[in-house]
């Protein structure tokens, strides 16, 4: 009798398996739409506001990403969920700030934009530590951080 409740187990937990992989094979084939535009990331922004070759650098490692109109993607955003969690890390950053739109924006809410990036930057909110675990390259030194504030600084009517 032991014998059969073992076997039984042992099937139990085969299924369960089979059904896990099952379902993990057919989530790869839910595939979410990339962020990717015909221009490159910032472009607009970067010709607009006349951003220098260091602080776009800084930008485009640290911040493109998620808050423009173009992601470079890692190999591991081939693989459902973690496509799934960027692309809504992506539509987050997006709807709060976005490099490509900037350039449209009216004066108010350009000097509102500016200002809250200075302070996400000041708090070390921005780049996200969730984002910094596979982007060590995306880590904003004491150097960046001044060189970023005080550009940003330069464009509000805040000084």
């Amino acid at each position: 009798m032991e014998g059969i409740r073992k076997k039984n187990a042992i099937s139990k937990s085969k299924l369960v398996f089979m059904v896990l992989l099952a379902v993990l094979l057919l989530i790869q084939l839910v595939r979410p739409q990339k962020n990717t535009k015909a221009s490159p990331a910032g472009k607009a922004f970067v010709d607009t506001f006349k951003v220098g070759k260091q602080v776009d650098a800084i930008l485009a490692a640290s911040c493109y990403d998620c808050h423009s109109n173009n992601t470079n993607y890692p190999w591991y955003s081939e693989i459902q969920p973690m496509a799934w969690l960027m692309d809504k890390h992506v539509k987050d950053g997006k709807e709060k700030l976005n490099f490509d739109e900037l350039p449209s924006y009216g004066p108010r809410k350009l000097n509102s934009k500016f200002t809250q990036i200075i302070k996400q930057i000041e708090q070390n909110k921005m780049p996200l530590t969730s984002y910094l675990w596979m982007h060590e390259g995306a880590r904003l030194s004491m150097d960046d951080k001044k060189l970023l504030i005080d550009y940003f600084n330069s464009l509000t009517d805040n000084e």
